[in-house]
């Protein structure tokens, strides 16, 4: 027979045992799905929890730069896009995101080149040629942008549509 301090003690480590995976498996659905302040805690809860690494990291970081540009935080998009490609160089979505932060501060230059980088990554992103036309228009190349947005409703039919 066990005593009720030892059954306390299986029940307590059941609870803490169990219950902390889901949990940060939680945060990752949430930070996934959710937006504003909610997302982007759930997104530094997964994150610091140390449970997820290389492409399932890097996708935490981006999804909460994209809730930081959304605040209009563009510094701490781009860090957290920095450190999303640092942790998988191979993120298109991340180099198409950090593309828009860097549009959004009117550095085209940079936006334009992390869309290139996007494109390259995976040549049928239409968001990414898109992007890339948006910026080469504000930069002046009417006809590079003429060009890129073609391609994008191409690959993408009525992308750009309101």
């Amino acid at each position: 027979m066990r005593s009720p301090t030892f059954t306390a003690f299986l029940v307590i480590l059941f609870v803490t045992g169990f219950s902390h995976q889901p949990a940060v498996a939680d945060d990752r659905e949430t930070c996934k799905n959710s937006s504003g302040e909610v997302a982007i805690e759930a997104c530094s809860s997964a994150i610091t929890s140390k449970k997820f690494r290389g492409r399932a990291l890097s996708l935490l970081y981006t999804n909460r730069g994209v809730e930081y540009v959304a605040k209009e935080d563009i510094e701490h998009a781009i860090a957290d896009y920095d450190q999303a490609i640092k942790l998988d160089p191979k993120n298109s979505l991340a180099f198409n995101n950090r593309g828009n932060a860097y549009s959004a501060k009117r550095d085209f230059e940079r936006a334009i080149a992390d869309y290139d980088q996007a494109i390259k990554l995976d040549p049928k992103n239409a968001a990414a040629f898109y992007n890339r036309g948006i910026a080469k228009q504000k930069n002046g190349d009417l006809a590079g942008s003429e060009a890129d947005i073609a391609q994008a409703k191409q690959l993408q039919p009525g992308l750009g549509q309101q």
